[in-house]
């Protein structure tokens, strides 16, 4: 039997149609709703004045969601004695490890985020609601999934909580709407 933690071509293939297929299902229908509902208004910026929620969602609160995931592991460094500037605990006792998911809970989010950050900042120009979206969803789901973490379970950042895999959702759904205003700007659709 294979190793399940080998992710292999066609299953890393068919998670990315997966979850790129949301996303692009998504900008279509705020493409439309957008049309329907005449929400598609331009700021004197000449964008459109949704843009202002990317920014509140996807750029300020996503930023103090960075920063309460930063003072969990500031809290676990002295309740585990990790000192600073030392990254993860070195040991193998049970403190060691717990320590060792709550930081990686925050560096992983960091690890991504200035994809998300790039994308939403793209996409919102032309999908502000769907970015939007995305940003709540990302928020939430970074916190269910680092909480999971913490728990000292590693695989527990998926099956703690409900929101914890849409953490890669919100992440594609914004990769997708980028890839749209692309698209846009070159006349494809």
């Amino acid at each position: 039997q294979p190793d399940e933690a080998f992710i292999t071509r066609e299953r890393m293939a068919s998670f990315l149609a997966k979850e790129m297929g949301k996303g692009a299902v998504l900008c279509v229908l705020e493409h439309y709703a957008m049309l329907g509902l005449g929400l598609g208004a331009k700021s004197d910026l000449g964008i459109p004045k949704l843009y202002g929620l990317v920014i509140i969602v996807n750029v300020f609160m996503s930023t103090i969601v960075l920063m309460l995931l930063g003072q969990k592991v500031g809290a676990a460094r002295k309740k585990y004695e990790v000192p600073l500037p030392q990254m993860y605990a070195t040991g193998t006792t049970k403190n060691d490890v717990i320590f060792n998911c709550i930081q990686r809970g925050h560096q992983q989010a960091l690890e991504t985020y200035s994809s998300f950050l790039a994308f939403s900042l793209v996409g919102g120009l032309r999908h502000p609601l769907v970015i939007t979206l995305a940003g709540v969803v990302w928020m939430i789901a970074r916190l269910k999934w680092a909480a999971g973490y913490a728990t000292g379970e590693p695989d527990a950042r998926y099956s703690h909580s409900f929101w914890g895999r849409y953490v890669w959702t919100a992440l594609f759904a914004a990769a997708v709407a980028s890839l749209s205003t692309a698209g846009g700007l070159f006349g494809l659709f």
